[in-house]
């Protein structure tokens, strides 16, 4: 996983998910999210927690004769989500952080959108954002009030063109087209700021590179969006089963809500657990939750650091051992989880 956004890639054609023989099990050992960036849809936003697409196929190939459902208890970005879909199952997901568990409805989405009235969005932002330039507009939206960082987050000629494209996601009437392009830009907003992932999101000039002064963002949304509708008519055409089917994304914990899923209705659960830190969740993602009207201020964070599944090293080490069930029986287990603690 390279430690930046993930620059648009051009549409690679899927390769076959047939197996041969017995070779399937072995596609389990390529579980990185790197693979993940030609494959259309996957690759709309890059996530450092993922894994590959290619995983969750082996895995439904290996457990499901025919259409089922499919849980994944810890979502992400909905790579197991989309998969399932694709392969022709229902999909289950829950995520607890907003970004992610929108990101992961709107790529299920991909085979909702009227991919004709995407395009022509498409084409009235870069003459929204021509006018803007010549003319120099004024933008009305304005940064989240609550977003704060050490070092401006962008610099005064990039945050013009990402409230100016803001503005222009603000008057589209269409819900569906209007997230995508939301998401297009949070995909990308790391990209043309001072920051970037190292692997945390930290500082660029801390890492030794040099603040984003200016940034072509609006041919970075409209390459994104445009790679994005060519992903969507793709996958209306790949989809087993095609009729439409009752995937869904519920944005809370699992350990709180599992009895949202019925009883005996799932067939596969396919999931890999969050990292036992707040980073990931809640650093890592803080610009996205801010700008995109999740969280509007720092005690917004405290119900996400609360729901984590981890939590900062600082604060386990002074909590009590939790030990192994005892239906785990493996001393070489207990040994390492012993010389850890």
């Amino acid at each position: 996983m390279t430690n930046r956004e993930t620059m648009p890639l051009p549409l690679d054609d899927l390769q076959g998910d047939t197996k041969e023989g017995n070779d399937a099990p072995s596609d389990f050992r390529d579980l990185a999210f790197s693979s993940n960036r030609s494959e259309p849809v996957h690759r709309w936003v890059p996530w450092i927690a993922g894994y590959s697409r290619q995983f969750v196929t082996s895995a439904i190939d290996m457990h499901m004769d025919g259409p089922g459902a499919v849980l994944d208890p810890f979502a992400g970005v909905g790579t197991t989500l989309v998969e399932a879909d694709r392969k022709g199952h229902e999909s289950v997901g829950f995520e607890i952080n907003p970004y992610a568990a929108f990101a992961a409805r709107t790529k299920l989405a991909a085979h909702l959108v009227d991919t004709e009235r995407l395009r022509d969005a498409i084409g009235a932002f870069e003459y929204f954002a021509r006018d803007a330039e010549r003319c120099g507009r004024e933008p009305h939206a304005t940064p989240p009030s609550g977003f704060s960082t050490r070092a401006a987050f962008y610099s005064p000629e990039v945050q013009w063109k990402v409230l100016t494209a803001q503005d222009f996601i603000a008057g589209l009437s269409d819900y569906l087209v209007a997230d995508f392009f939301r998401l297009a830009f949070a995909s990308t907003m790391v990209t043309y700021s001072n920051y970037s992932y190292e692997p945390s999101l930290g500082r660029k000039a801390t890492a030794g590179r040099p603040d984003v002064d200016d940034y072509p963002v609006f041919a970075e949304l409209a390459e994104k969006l445009t790679i994005m509708a060519a992903d969507a008519d793709f996958w209306k055409g790949d989809r087993d089963n095609r009729q439409e089917r009752r995937s869904k994304v519920h944005g809370a914990s699992f350990f709180e809500f599992y009895k949202e899923v019925e009883r005996e209705s799932v067939d596969l659960l396919i999931t890999s657990p969050p990292y036992l830190n707040n980073y990931h969740y809640n650093r890592n993602t803080r610009p996205h939750l801010y700008w995109l009207g999740f969280c509007n201020s720092p005690k917004d964070f405290k119900k996400l650091e609360q729901r984590n599944f981890g939590t900062y090293w600082q604060t386990a080490r002074d909590m009590e051992p939790v030990s192994l069930d005892p239906a785990i029986a493996n001393n070489e287990i207990d040994s390492l989880v012993s010389d850890l603690r």
